[in-house]
C-alpha cells in the first residue's frame, strides 16, 4: 500500500517536473522571406553556439523551441541569399512570431532542381506542379510540351494526343488562359486537326515552374471562361544548355549570364536565354488509319533577354509602426530591369492522301466496310510571331511596378483541293464461315470533293501596366492593380465548300448542285479593348486569408462592358509541428466574362454576326489541401467540389480541334463535378500521381424546344496518371509510365443543329511506356564548358495498341443514309530520345 503512495507522489513530482520544464523554455517561430517577400524555403537554420539546427518548409515557416533565460543568435542561411542572425532573448514560456527579411546574394547562384517538395502545399490560389520542369522532359509523351503535362491534372481533358489542345471542366478550348511570364499567349485559328499543330507554344527547357487554375482564379487573370496557367520561365544564373535528340523531336536549349568585368564577385548585368525545337510527326501519322504522304513540319524559337544596371549598395529604413515594432524597408539603388523576349513558329503540314480502309457496326447489328481512294492534297501553312518589351521597377520591397508592350501574328493559309472515292460494302459476320470478315458484297459507290483558299492574318498590339503594394514585413495587405489596352485586327479571307456524290450525279433531281458545305466570304475587323483590375489580398490572422478583387472590361466592337468581381477565402487549418502547412480550406467564387475574339462572330457560311454578346460563368469552388503521410511517406491530396452557371453562351460543334459556333443562338447552361489528385511517393523515393474528375455539362438553347442537352464537352469521368520507380540497387535506371482514359465526349452529324450532341465518342484510353537511364559526369576543374548528364530513355507510345476516335467523316448512300466513319489515332510505336545537359 505504502508502495503506491509513494509510485504516485513519484508520477506527480514527474508530472510537475515536466510542467516545470515545459514552463522554462520559449517558442521561437516564424517566417523568412526575401525583398519581395516571397517565402524563402529550405533556409538553413542555426542557433550559434548550440547543437540546435532545423530548416524553413516550403512557406518558409519555422518553429524553435529554445530554454529560456538566455540570449540567443539564430543564424538563417541559403544558397541564394545573404545570411540573416536574428539575436533576441528567451523568456520562460512565451511564443516570439518574427519575420526574417532575406537578401538576395550579390554573386552568382547555383539553381538546385527537384529541391521542392512536390507534397508541401505553398500556393494560396493555384495548383502548382506536383514534379520539377527536368521531369516534366522525362514524361514519356508524343509531344514534349509544357502543355501535355497539364493534361494530367485534375479536371482536364484531352482525347488527341497530337494536338496541345485541353478542355477544362466542360469548357472548350477557346477557354483556357495561358501566360508566359506575364504575357497572354495566342493559338493559330485556321487549324483543324491536331496533326496541323505541332507543339505548344511553352519551351519545357526554358520553363522554371507553372501554376495552374481549373476555375475560381482571381481578378488579376483574364478573361477567359475556364482556366489559366502561368509559366513562369527560367531567369539565368550561370551558363547551361541541353540539346534534345529523338526520332520525332529535336530540342536545343542554352542560357547563360555575362561577367562582370568590374568586380568578378559581382554578377554580370546582361542574361539570355534561347531554344530552338524541331518536331517531325510523320513517323507518328505514318500510323494512323489514313495512308498517304505526310510531310509535316514544326519549328519555333525564343528568346528572353534581361538587362539589369546593377549597385554594390543597398539602402534600407527602419519605420516604427503604431503597435511600437520596427519594420524595415530596403531600397535598391538601381530598382529597374529590362526584358526582351520574342518567339517566332513555322508550322507547315502538306498532306497527299491516297486511301483509307474502316468498318463500321458490330456483330449483332450490320457490318460495313468503306474503302476509299483519294487523290490531291491539302496544305496548311501557319506563321506566328510573339514579340514582347518589359520593364520591372521595384522603388522598395513595398511597391512594384511592370510595364509590358506585346505585339502578336498569325498568318494563316489553308490549300486543300482533295477528291475521293468511296465503296461500301457488307462484311460477312458468320463466325463459322470460311470468308468471314471478307466483304461479301457492295452496298454503294460514291465520292466527295474538297476544295478551300482560305487566307487569314491577325495582328494584336497591347500596352499593359501592373503594379503591387505590400503594406509590412508579414505582408498583412498585399495589393495589385493593373490597366492595359488592346487592339486586335483580323483580316479573313474563306472560301470552302464540299460536293457529296453518292448517286453517280453532281446534280440532284431538283436540279440543285449537291453541296454538302459552302462558306464564302472576306472579314475586316478591328477592336479595341481596355481593361482594368483591383485586387486586395488581406492576411486576416489565425491562418485566414481573404483575396477579393474586381475587373472591368470596355469592348467597342460590341460596345459593351463587363464587370467581374471575384474573390477566394483561404483558411490554412491546421500545422504540424515544424510549422509545415498540413490542411487548408478554399472557398472561390467569382463572375467570369469571355468577350468574342473572331471564331464566335463567324457563322458556317462565313458571313459573320456582330451582333453577339460575351460569354459569362459564375463560379462557385470548395477546395481542399491536406498533406499527410502514408506508409512512412509524404503525400498531398488535392481536392475541388465545383458548380458552374453559364450565361449568353454560343453553342458550337467541335470537329478534331476545329470549333464552329453558331452566332445566331445563345442559351444557358451548367457545369458541375469534382475533381481530385493524390501526388507523393507511392514508390518510395520517386513521386507520382493520380487524378480523379467527375464531370456534368449541358446547355438549353433558346428556342430550340429541346430543354437541356448535354454539351460537346460532356465527359462524365476522367482519370489519368503519372508513375515513376527505379532500381533500389541503382536510382539511376528508372521507369515512366503515363496513362489517361476519358469517357466519351459527344459528336452528332455536321451542320445539323438540333443534332450536334446526340451520339457519342467511344471511351479515349491510352497508355504509354519509357525506360531510362541517366549516366553523371564529373565535372572537370578549370574546364569552362562540359558535358554534366546524359539522359536516354526508350519510349513505347500508346502501349495497349488502342485505336482511340478523334472524330468522322460523314457520307452517305443511295438511300441518303449517313455512315459516320471514324479517323483515328496513332497506334503502338517506339521513340528513343536522348538528352545531353551541359554546364
Amino acid at each position: 500500500m505504502n508502495s503506491g503512495k509513494y509510485f504516485l507522489l513519484f508520477l506527480l513530482l514527474g508530472w510537475l517536473g515536466m510542467g516545470i520544464a515545459q514552463a522554462q523554455t520559449g517558442v521561437v517561430q516564424g517566417r523568412v522571406i526575401d525583398s519581395y517577400n516571397e517565402p524563402v524555403g529550405d533556409a538553413r537554420i542555426e542557433v550559434l553556439n548550440t547543437r540546435i539546427t532545423g530548416k524553413t518548409n516550403a512557406d518558409g515557416r519555422f518553429r524553435l523551441e529554445l530554454s529560456s533565460g538566455q540570449t540567443y543568435r539564430i543564424q538563417f542561411s541559403h544558397a541564394g541569399f545573404k545570411t540573416s542572425v536574428l539575436e533576441l532573448s528567451v523568456s520562460e514560456a512565451r511564443i516570439y512570431d518574427e519575420t526574417i527579411k532575406m537578401l538576395a546574394r550579390e554573386v552568382d547562384e547555383v539553381e538546385i532542381f527537384g529541391q521542392q517538395d512536390p507534397t508541401s502545399i505553398s500556393d494560396q490560389t493555384m495548383l502548382v506542379s506536383p514534379i520539377s520542369m527536368q521531369e516534366v522532359q522525362q514524361m514519356p509523351v508524343t509531344a514534349p510540351s509544357v502543355e501535355a503535362f497539364v493534361k494530367g491534372m485534375p479536371g482536364v481533358a484531352s482525347n488527341n494526343e497530337f494536338s496541345s489542345q485541353y478542355q477544362v471542366r466542360g469548357g472548350n478550348f477557346d477557354e483556357n488562359l495561358v501566360y508566359v511570364n506575364g504575357i497572354e499567349i495566342y493559338r493559330p485559328f485556321l487549324t483543324r486537326s491536331g496533326q496541323q499543330e505541332g507543339l505548344g507554344f511553352s519551351n519545357p527547357s526554358m520553363a522554371q515552374d507553372l501554376k495552374f487554375s481549373t476555375g475560381g482564379f482571381a481578378a488579376n487573370y483574364g478573361d477567359k471562361l475556364s482556366s489559366v496557367l502561368d509559366i513562369t520561365y527560367r531567369q539565368p544564373k550561370d551558363f547551361r544548355a541541353t540539346a534534345e535528340l529523338g526520332i520525332i523531336s529535336t530540342n536545343l536549349h542554352a542560357e547563360g549570364i555575362s561577367k562582370n568585368r568590374e568586380n568578378p564577385d559581382q554578377p554580370g548585368k546582361f542574361t539570355w536565354l534561347m531554344g530552338a525545337r524541331r518536331f517531325q510527326m510523320a513517323y507518328l501519322l505514318n500510323s494512323l488509319n489514313t495512308t498517304g504522304d505526310y510531310r509535316p513540319s514544326f519549328y519555333d524559337y525564343q528568346g528572353m533577354f534581361t538587362y539589369t544596371p546593377r549597385n554594390e549598395y543597398r539602402t534600407e529604413r527602419i519605420i516604427e509602426r503604431r503597435n511600437g515594432k520596427l519594420d524595415t524597408v530596403y531600397y535598391d539603388n538601381t530598382p529597374i530591369k529590362y526584358t526582351a523576349f520574342f518567339s517566332i513558329t513555322r508550322n507547315r503540314f502538306l498532306f497527299e492522301p491516297q486511301g483509307r480502309v474502316a468498318t463500321i457496326g458490330t456483330l449483332v447489328d450490320q457490318v460495313i466496310r468503306i474503302r476509299t481512294g483519294f487523290e490531291g492534297r491539302e496544305i496548311s501553312d501557319y506563321t506566328t510571331g510573339l514579340g514582347a518589351l518589359m520593364m520591372e521597377h521595384q522603388p522598395s520591397t513595398r511597391w512594384k511596378f511592370d510595364y509590358i508592350l506585346t505585339t502578336f501574328r498569325t498568318s494563316e493559309r489553308e490549300l486543300i483541293d482533295v477528291e475521293g472515292g468511296y465503296l461500301l460494302g457488307e462484311v460477312n459476320t458468320n463466325l463459322g464461315d470460311e470468308e468471314f470478315n471478307e466483304t461479301d458484297f457492295e452496298l454503294d459507290i460514291g465520292s466527295q470533293y474538297r476544295h478551300a483558299r482560305n487566307y487569314l492574318q491577325a495582328d494584336v498590339y497591347a500596352g499593359q501596366w501592373r503594379g503591387r503594394w505590400i503594406s509590412d514585413n508579414r505582408a498583412t495587405h498585399r495589393v495589385e492593380f493593373g490597366l492595359k489596352y488592346q487592339h486586335t485586327r483580323i483580316d479573313d479571307d474563306l472560301k470552302e465548300y464540299t460536293f457529296l456524290d453518292s448517286a453517280g450525279y453532281l446534280v440532284d433531281p431538283q436540279s440543285d448542285f449537291n453541296v454538302e458545305s459552302y462558306a464564302k466570304g472576306s472579314v475586316q475587323l478591328n477592336s479595341n479593348q481596355y481593361k482594368a483590375y483591383l485586387q486586395h489580398q488581406w492576411n486576416l490572422g489565425r491562418g485566414v486569408k481573404l483575396v477579393y478583387g474586381v475587373r472591368a472590361v470596355y469592348y467597342d466592337l460590341i460596345e459593351d462592358w463587363l464587370i467581374s468581381p471575384r474573390g477566394q477565402l483561404i483558411w490554412d487549418v491546421n500545422r504540424g509541428a515544424d510549422g509545415e502547412l498540413l490542411t487548408r480550406l478554399r472557398l472561390a467564387g467569382g463572375l467570369y466574362h469571355q468577350p468574342p475574339f473572331y471564331r464566335e462572330f463567324r457563322r458556317f457560311d462565313g458571313t459573320v454576326n456582330l451582333d453577339v454578346n460575351s460569354q459569362s460563368a459564375a463560379h462557385a469552388i470548395l477546395g481542399l489541401d491536406h498533406r499527410f503521410t502514408a506508409w512512412g511517406r509524404p503525400f498531398r491530396l488535392f481536392a475541388e467540389a465545383y458548380y458552374k452557371q453559364l450565361y449568353n453562351i454560343i453553342p458550337y460543334e467541335v470537329q478534331n480541334v476545329r470549333i464552329r459556333y453558331y452566332p445566331d443562338e445563345v442559351g444557358v447552361g451548367y457545369a458541375y463535378g469534382l475533381d481530385a489528385r493524390i501526388n507523393g511517393e507511392f514508390i518510395k523515393g520517386v513521386d507520382s500521381w493520380v487524378s480523379l474528375g467527375l464531370l456534368k455539362t449541358g446547355e438549353d438553347i433558346n428556342g430550340d424546344e429541346q430543354g437541356f442537352v448535354p454539351r460537346p464537352t460532356d465527359q462524365r469521368f476522367t482519370f489519368a496518371m503519372y508513375f515513376q520507380d527505379e532500381l533500389p540497387i541503382n536510382p539511376t535506371y528508372k521507369v515512366h509510365v503515363s496513362y489517361v482514359y476519358g469517357s466519351g465526349m459527344r459528336f452528332g452529324p455536321p451542320n445539323d443543329f438540333p443534332q450536334r450532341t446526340v451520339e457519342q465518342f467511344p471511351p479515349y484510353h491510352r497508355a504509354d511506356l519509357g525506360f531510362s537511364k541517366l549516366i553523371t559526369l564529373p565535372v572537370q576543374q578549370g574546364r569552362k564548358v562540359g558535358v554534366q548528364s546524359i539522359w536516354a530513355t526508350v519510349e513505347i507510345f500508346n502501349l495497349l495498341q488502342r485505336e482511340n476516335t478523334v472524330s468522322y467523316v460523314w457520307i452517305k448512300d443511295l438511300q441518303n443514309v449517313q455512315y459516320a466513319v471514324p479517323n483515328l489515332l496513332s497506334a503502338r510505336l517506339l521513340n528513343v530520345r536522348v538528352i545531353f545537359r551541359f554546364y
